[in-house]
């Protein structure tokens, strides 16, 4: 029985795979965002709020760094359940990046999350800089708390 369920840990690789190919599509989303606002840049154009070019910079940052945050799940996922301790494959890996546990894949996205959804703050609000509201302020005060969260959980797990 043991042994059947430690077969389906393989379904991990299944998954790591489709975070992958999310990376990647997340990746083309933001070079394809990156080059309309680059086009936008050099023809000059004015027409609209999508046609400014420091907002089509903002967005293909968030999209690269949504893609960034897939590719994390990705290795984190393959790393927790595919490799074994020791082995040449976690060893190739970054230290920030051989996840021991769940605990340590949550924590490693979490950064990773806090990190975009600072991204996507300020997408939001460089997209309504003319007409600004109070509830632009909200993703801001989430960040807040989960940075605090994230900061007190870290203070009570104590060093690695």
């Amino acid at each position: 029985m043991f042994r059947a369920l430690l077969r389906i840990r393989y379904l991990a690789a299944v998954v790591a795979l489709v975070f992958a190919v999310h990376a990647i599509g997340f990746l083309a989303v933001g070079l394809l965002r990156g080059y309309h606002g680059y086009a936008l840049l050099l023809r000059g154009e004015a027409a609209g709020e999508e046609a400014r070019p420091g907002f089509q910079f903002a967005e293909s940052v968030d999209a690269l760094l949504f893609a960034l945050v897939m590719l994390v799940l990705a290795i984190g996922t393959a790393s927790l359940f595919l490799t074994t301790p020791g082995s040449d494959a976690e060893r190739s890996l970054p230290a920030w990046m051989r996840v021991k546990s769940l605990t340590n894949l949550k924590l490693l996205l979490w950064e990773a999350i806090l990190a975009t959804l600072v991204v996507t703050s300020a997408t939001s609000i460089i997209g309504a800089l003319h007409h600004l509201e109070w509830k632009h302020l909200v993703l801001p005060a989430v960040i807040l708390v989960l940075s605090i969260s994230y900061f007190l959980l870290k203070k009570t797990e104590g060093p690695d």
